[in-house]
């Protein structure tokens, strides 16, 4: 894709892991839930591979793969108990940045797998809560990303079409649920490591220069 912002009418961000460096918090919590509630003790690759699911889906994977018994709502409970006791908003710099550029100039959007009360949280801790004219998060929806509820339901409150809008994703399930709803979307690099064939990938910093 040729990257030209201009022909845009809206931007639409995720949040965790692309505004916010966050998933270290949401993956601490799910490896201390998962240990306090069966004893087992995540390896380096499986919370790797929690940031590219959920709860409700990776704990019945896990619990298969190892003979657990684990019930993913307490798990989720006590993840959230974590996440709430320890979270602090770190919003990357240089997302600010490219934000503040641009306000004004097309309308921006947020559209998150967290839920409602995590994201509100996390907006006015980060000084963003004013910021978006559309925020869609997990409470809005039936199906998280990677299905493309959310997409669909924040192109319909903005108002617009798939083509006049560019999705900020940083997850390869956060690029699917951008692309199955007909987005175009870039990747922005904020150090996961994670890359999606086809799809060009920028830092921030990069980002702020156009």
């Amino acid at each position: 894709m040729q990257l030209d912002l201009n022909q845009f009418k809206a931007f639409v961000f995720d949040l965790d892991g692309t505004l916010i460096n966050s998933e270290k918090y949401h993956a601490d919590g799910f490896a201390l839930a998962v240990e306090a509630l069966s004893g087992y003790q995540l390896t380096a690759a499986e919370r790797r591979e929690f940031f590219e699911a959920q709860t409700s889906t990776f704990t019945p994977i896990l619990a298969a793969r190892h003979g657990l018994n684990l019930d993913p709502l307490k798990v989720l409970e006590h993840k959230r108990v974590h996440v709430r006791k320890h979270f602090k908003t770190e919003v990357f710099p240089h997302a600010i940045n490219f934000i503040q550029k641009w306000r004004g100039r097309t309308r921006l959007a947020l559209a998150s797998n967290s839920p409602k009360h995590f994201v509100r949280d996390a907006l006015v801790e980060g000084r963003m809560i004013d910021l978006f004219a559309v925020v869609c998060t997990a409470d809005d929806v039936s199906h998280r990303k990677p299905d493309p509820e959310m997409y669909l339901l924040t192109l319909e409150r903005l108002g617009l079409s798939a083509d006049e809008v560019l999705v900020f994703e940083d997850s390869p399930g956060g690029v699917t649920a951008a692309q199955r709803a007909g987005c175009p979307v870039i990747m922005v690099d904020t150090g996961g490591g994670r890359s999606v064939d086809g799809v060009e990938k920028y830092t921030w910093k990069e980002l702020a220069q156009f």
